[in-house]
C-alpha cells in the first residue's frame, strides 16, 4: 500500500497523545485507542512500548517510568527527550478533542488504504486472487464502520445516585409517566381535575405522608370537554386556583408525537408540575397504531422524554376494554406497551360494596416504590357538577376489581330481582334504606347492582342533602295498587 499523504498525519498530535497516556495511563483501556492511530516513526514503537509496560504494572502515570519504558526500544534516538516534550505537550491539550482529532485521520488514513485496494483490484484483475482480496477488503471495512462507532454508553459509577420526587407520594411521580385506567363515565375527568385543583392551590393529597408541594402550575390537554361549560365548573367546584390552570382550546390540542415541541415548549413556558392528557388516545395522530407496541413506544418514549426533561408529572387518561378480568395491568385499552412504559399506573373503578356514586382508586403498576393503599371516595354533586370526597382506605385491590362476576351468580341476581319488585312494588324507596334492606337479607352488592340494571332501576334525589336518593321501577313496571 502507498504511504498515506502528508494531511493525513498530524506528529504533533500523536506525540501529545503518547504524553497523555504516559499521564494518565488509563486512557489506554479506552477502546478507542490502537496502534493503527499512529502513523509517523517511531510513534507505534513508542505505543507498543507504553502498552506493554501498562499491561505488566510499570506504568505509573509519571515522567520516570514513562521513560524507561520508551528507554527499551532498540535504536530509539534521545528517548527521555522525547519523553519530556510528549508529557509537557499532553497538558496544553484537551484529552477527548484529541482522542477524537488522532481517531479522525486514522480513520481516514484506513478508508484510503481500502480504495487503494479495491483500485487495485479494479485495474489488474485476477481470477484467483480477486474473491479472497475482495473478502479481506470487505472484513477491513466492516470493522472499520464498527471500530468508527462513538460509544454512548456510560460507566454507573460516574451516574449520581437521585430520589424519586412524587408529586404524590407513591401514586405520581415527577419526571415520569402515570397512567390512569377506567371505564367510561365513572369519574376520570372529575378526578384528574380534583388532582388538578389539589396542585394549583398546594393542597393536600389524601393518604399522603409527606408535606404538599408549594402551589404550582397546571396544564390540561383534554381532547373532549369543553373548556367553559365542563372543565372551569369543575375546577370550580374543587377550589382550583384557575389562574394556575392552563387548557389547550379543543382546535389546538397537540397531536402526539407531531406536536411534541409544542407540547414541551407549554410546560417549560408555563413551568407546569403536573400535566394531564384526556384521553390519551385521542391526541395520537392517525400514524399511531394504538395496538401496535412498537408504534405505542415511539410516542410514549418521546413523552417519558419531555417529562424528565422538564420536571413534570405527565398523567395520561386511558379507557378500559369491554371483556372482563382476568388482571388490571392487561385491561386497559391498546397495546400492553401503554403499561409497560408507564412507571405508575392507576385504576378507577365503581365500589362494589357501596352506593352507586362511590368509587375505588387502586394502584395497579408501580416501579419505583411498594404498592399504596387503594382509595374510596364519592362523587358528589355539586351544582351543575361534582366533587370528590376521599373516603379513606379500601382493602380492594385492582384485580378484584376488574375480575369477572362468578359464573354461578345467576341465583343470587334472580333473588335480589325478587327483592327488588317486593321493595319497590308500592312506590319509591331510599337508596339507603335499600341497600341495609338488601345486605340484612344476604343480598350482595353485585348482586343487588346486577338487579337494578336488569329492572332497570330509576335513581332520583329524593332531599336536598348530597346523599339523598330514592330508587324506584320503571313507568312500564307501575308500583302494586
Amino acid at each position: 500500500m502507498p504511504k498515506p499523504p502528508p494531511s493525513l498525519i498530524d506528529p504533533g498530535a500523536e506525540a501529545a497523545l503518547l504524553g497523555l497516556f504516559m499521564r494518565d495511563p488509563r486512557r489506554l483501556d479506552d477502546r478507542r485507542v490502537r496502534r493503527a492511530l499512529f502513523a509517523s516513526p517511531p510513534h507505534p514503537l513508542i505505543f507498543d512500548a507504553l502498552r506493554a509496560a501498562y499491561d505488566h504494572g510499570e506504568l505509573a502515570g509519571d515522567l520516570l517510568t514513562a521513560s524507561a519504558a520508551v528507554e527499551r526500544i532498540p535504536s530509539l534516538p534521545m528517548p527521555r527527550s522525547f519523553c519530556a516534550d510528549a508529557y509537557e505537550a499532553a497538558d496544553c491539550v484537551l484529552p477527548d478533542a484529541l482522542l477524537t482529532h488522532v481517531s479522525a485521520l486514522a480513520r481516514r488514513r484506513q478508508l484510503r488504504q481500502l480504495a487503494s485496494g479495491l483500485s487495485a483490484v479494479a485495474d489488474y484483475p485476477h481470477p484467483d486472487d480477486d474473491p479472497e482480496t475482495i473478502a479481506t477488503l470487505a472484513a477491513r471495512t466492516h470493522e472499520l464502520r464498527n471500530g468508527d462507532r462513538p460509544d454512548t454508553t456510560c460507566a454507573l459509577e460516574s451516574v449520581q445516585t437521585e430520589t424519586v420526587q412524587w408529586l404524590w407520594t407513591n401514586r405520581i411521580p415527577f419526571s415520569k409517566l402515570t397512567i390512569l385506567d377506567g371505564d367510561p363515565g365513572l369519574g376520570k375527568t372529575a378526578l384528574t381535575l380534583d388532582l388538578a385543583a389539589r396542585v394549583s392551590r398546594g393542597f393536600p393529597f389524601p393518604d399522603d405522608p409527606n408535606a404538599p408541594w408549594n402551589a404550582a402550575n397546571v396544564l390540561l390537554v383534554n381532547a373532549e370537554d369543553g373548556l367553559g361549560d365542563t372543565l372551569r365548573p369543575r375546577l370550580e367546584a374543587a377550589q382550583a386556583d384557575l389562574r394556575r390552570c392552563r387548557a389547550f382550546p379543543l382546535d389546538q390540542i397537540p397531536i402526539l408525537p407531531d406536536d411534541i415541541a409544542a407540547l414541551q415548549h407549554a410546560i417549560t413556558l408555563h413551568a407546569a408540575a403536573l400535566v394531564i392528557i384526556d384521553p390519551l388516545m385521542a391526541v395520537l395522530a392517525p400514524s399511531i397504531d394504538a395496538y401496535k407496541d412498537q408504534s405505542v413506544r415511539l410516542v410514549l418514549r418521546t413523552l417519558a422524554t419531555v417529562a424528565e426533561a422538564t420536571h413534570a408529572a405527565i398523567l395520561v387518561v386511558r379507557h378500559l376494554t369491554k371483556q372482563t378480568g382476568p388482571k388490571a395491568l392487561y385491561r386497559g385499552g391498546g397495546s400492553i406497551a401503554f403499561s409497560a412504559a408507564a412507571r405508575s399506573a392507576l385504576l378507577l373503578a365503581a365500589d362494589p360494596d357501596l352506593p352507586d356514586d362511590h368509587r375505588i382508586l387502586a394502584p395497579v403498576k408501580h416501579n419505583l416504590c411498594a404498592k399504596p393503599n387503594a382509595l374510596r371516595f364519592a362523587l358528589r354533586p355539586t351544582g351543575q357538577t361534582l366533587r370528590l370526597d376521599f373516603l379513606g382506605a379500601s382493602p380492594l385491590t385492582a384485580d378484584d376489581l376488574v375480575a369477572p362476576p362468578p359464573t354461578h351468580a345467576s341465583e343470587p341476581i334472580k333473588a335480589a330481582m325478587d327483592f327488588l319488585r317486593s321493595l319497590l312494588k308500592h312506590g319509591p324507596v331510599e337508596s339507603d334504606a335499600a341497600l341495609t334492606q338488601a345486605r340484612a337479607q344476604g343480598i350482595s352488592h353485585y348482586a343487588l347492582t346486577a338487579a337494578r340494571t336488569r329492572l332497570n332501576v330509576h335513581t332520583e334525589k329524593s332531599g336536598f342533602s348530597d346523599s339523598s336518593w330514592s330508587i324506584s321501577l320503571p313507568p312500564d313496571d307501575p308500583p302494586a295498587p
